[in-house]
């Protein structure tokens, strides 16, 4: 059996148009981005993890009155502890709301009312909404937020401040 030998130019031809070849694939194999399949999310957040963009003080998405795009700003966290209660969220929107900041108002007041809704109740009563009155007045202070009544919101909070209920000592 004859074996056939390449001249070492056409030998090097072949592996330079190799190497080519193999670098084209590469390099748009490192372009790609892997994506999560939503697109709402930009490349490289992970959601639930660290500051969410945009970020804006002014409540939006609240209503259909005021919501102007699918994906609402994130709003600034209201300066309360880690371990606050009900009463200091409430006074957190408060003072939101005194200083403009509608989108930080309405945050403080879904996190008030998720520390009165985080409650035991029977498996079978898990999809039946809460009857509790201090809730729906959240529910209206967040509403007068949507709507552009700061003034309904600031006096509905106050009523609740007022009212010593017990989800206020919690």
């Amino acid at each position: 059996m004859k074996t056939r030998t390449m001249p070492m130019t056409e030998m090097a031809k072949i592996l330079a148009m190799s190497a080519l070849l193999l670098g084209a694939a590469l390099s748009l194999a490192c372009a790609q981005t892997t994506s999560s399949g939503d697109d709402s999310i930009r490349p490289g957040h992970v959601p639930g993890e660290g500051t969410s963009y945009p970020l804006s003080p002014k409540a939006s998405n609240i209503s259909s009155a005021d919501t102007q795009s699918d994906i609402a700003p994130t709003p600034p966290a209201p300066a309360v502890g880690p371990d606050a209660g009900v009463q200091q969220y409430l006074t957190a929107a408060n003072v939101a709301l005194a200083a403009g900041q509608t989108g930080t108002a309405d945050a403080a007041l879904e996190e008030a009312e998720t520390r009165i809704l985080t409650r035991s109740v029977p498996q079978t009563a898990g999809d039946t909404p809460s009857s509790d009155p201090v809730v729906a007045q959240i529910e209206q202070a967040r509403s007068d937020i949507g709507s552009n009544n700061k003034p309904g919101a600031e006096q509905t909070i106050n009523a609740i401040l007022a009212s010593n209920a017990p989800e206020l000592a919690e």
